[in-house]
């Protein structure tokens, strides 16, 4: 998984970033992807809570960048599951221009 999706995109335009997350145990993993905090210029598409995962399957989880004027914006997400194993959440930072 990454640990930045970059976008670029003119005003009223809009660009797009995916994230694959996977699930490499044996049995169903429930994933939860946090929403970015900045809607607009942000928005995810395909993930949200309660993202159910099959054992070796995936899911691609899309973000889109739509700005409505010149300048930059940034936002972060956070990936949970219900894996005991994972600690803490899996962050993966926005970074976006628009000229």
């Amino acid at each position: 998984m990454p640990k930045r999706l970059s976008f670029k995109a003119a005003p009223d335009a809009m660009a797009s970033g995916s994230i694959t997350i996977s699930n490499t145990g044996t049995g169903p993993l429930m994933a939860n992807v946090g929403a970015p905090k900045h809607t607009p210029p942000f928005s995810e598409v395909g993930g949200g809570q309660g993202v159910l995962i099959n054992a070796g399957g995936n899911r691609l989880v899309t973000f889109v960048y739509s700005p409505t004027k010149k300048g930059s914006a940034s936002d972060q997400i956070a990936v949970t599951s219900d894996d005991p194993t994972q600690k803490k959440a899996i962050k993966v930072k926005l970074k976006a221009k628009s000229k």
